[in-house]
């Protein structure tokens, strides 16, 4: 038999009598007791490993200010990419540093 429905209503398993209200915990002619949507357990979130921040993980805006200055004198982002480069290269900015302090006194 097809399972009939009324907007708004649910029908009794036992007595087949219709009950107003879809939120009904109980039939009113036969007291049964309907069981509610069965709630799914959270699922467990993943185990955060805490990452450690250092003083220098954090952007401030003076540091996009100077950041965008230098570009400027540079000439552009793009040259400033290869300066970058060229610093990589050398072998860190120390070391590109002493060359500089080198050629200086040159």
């Amino acid at each position: 038999m097809a399972k009939r429905t009324r907007r708004g209503q649910k029908q009794c398993p036992k007595c087949q009598a219709w009950i107003k209200g879809t939120r009904a915990k109980t039939c009113s002619k036969c007291g049964h007791q309907f069981k509610g949507k069965q709630k799914r357990a959270p699922a467990p979130e993943p185990a955060v490993v805490p990452v450690e921040k250092k003083a220098g993980d954090t952007v401030t805006i003076g540091q996009v200010k100077a950041v965008v200055q230098t570009a400027k004198v540079v000439g552009g982002f793009a040259r400033l990419n290869d300066l970058l480069g060229l610093i990589r290269e050398v072998g860190g900015m120390k070391k590109f540093k002493d060359l500089l302090e080198a050629m200086a006194a040159a």
